[in-house]
């Protein structure tokens, strides 16, 4: 799948405005899903994906790393608990996120 040109993003929404959001994305036709553990949105991304009756593999699903879940201890499990949160088992973009400095 090539990336597609437009992505929804999921900055600082949370519950039922994260799951309206991103399934009226996808009604509309969005195929690219942005989302981050920091933003503690995953499962709600996750659920709405699910509930679209889009198929995974029509979608290009990013998610963030937070600076937190680096190590080597750390990072294979985060990335299991996103890929349960968002109810896949791959997702099609991983970023490392950065903390903001002042």
């Amino acid at each position: 799948m090539s990336i597609p040109k437009f992505s929804v993003g999921t900055f600082r929404l949370q519950g039922q405005v994260v799951i309206d959001s991103v399934k009226n994305a996808l009604d509309l036709g969005y195929r690219a899903i942005d989302t981050a553990q920091i933003y503690g949105n995953e499962a709600e991304v996750g659920q709405a994906i699910a509930e679209s009756g889009v198929k995974r593999d029509e979608l290009f699903l990013t998610t963030k790393i937070w600076v937190d879940n680096y190590s080597p201890e750390k990072l294979s499990a985060s990335l299991k608990d996103s890929l349960h949160k968002l109810r896949t088992d791959v997702v099609d973009l991983k970023i490392t996120h950065k903390k903001k400095i002042n």
